[in-house]
């Protein structure tokens, strides 16, 4: 840029300097906390559920079958008290039934373009190093949290003790994750072959 500028166009800025001169430098701040523990979360089944076969037939025309739901037990276990968090994340993003949705996980598309429906997760029986406490969910990182039973998509799910909202650091941590599985309606559905139900979801250990 410098050659741009006549000499006399120069001399004048430089002789203003003082008055509009901005700083020469700038400062960038890293942050962050090295914890001296991890968690590691485990699924029974190896956290799969098969739904087994289901005739089309028994699918509703004109509104979601919802499937009998299946339990699996989670466990979460930390080398000392941790401030912990689970995020789940569905990896069917925008497959799900009925519009993109914080509780809804998808369940895949059929024929390329249909979407073949959805599945909800609920937290139930959770007890945190023996004691029962809440579920609580935060969408701003951990900065304030609300009650919530379900786990939710691209959030934070934590524990408090109950009838709060502070997360409270856990050592083990044991839940039953209850999943309701919904098929959409069946005239939304190409259905002359077999077709998979395809759900995936990836729950990720954060710390607080």
């Amino acid at each position: 840029m410098k050659a741009f500028f006549p000499g006399c166009t120069a001399a004048l800025l430089l002789a203003v300097a003082p008055i509009v001169q901005a700083a020469s430098s700038t400062d960038l701040t890293v942050k962050g906390i090295i914890t001296p523990s991890a968690c590691s979360p485990s699924m029974s089944n190896g956290g799969s559920l098969d739904f087994g076969k289901i005739s089309s037939s028994d699918l509703r025309n004109d509104w979601p079958t919802y499937l009998p739901r299946q339990t699996l037990q989670m466990t979460v276990t930390c080398e000392g008290a941790t401030m912990m968090a689970l995020e789940a994340k569905d990896n069917r993003e925008g497959t799900e039934y009925g519009g993109d949705d914080f509780y809804k996980f998808g369940l895949g598309l059929i024929n390329g373009t249909e979407k073949l429906g959805y599945l909800n997760i609920s937290s139930m029986n959770r007890i945190a190093d023996g004691v029962a406490v809440d579920g609580i969910v935060s969408w701003d990182g951990g900065l304030t949290w609300g009650r919530e039973a379900e786990m939710v998509d691209n959030g934070l799910y934590s524990l408090a003790p109950t009838g709060t909202l502070t997360p409270v650091p856990v050592t083990v941590f044991t839940t039953d994750l209850s999943v309701l599985a919904a098929i959409a309606p069946a005239q939304n559905l190409t259905l002359d072959n077999e077709v998979s139900m395809d759900g995936s979801v990836t729950i990720t250990v954060r710390y607080l």
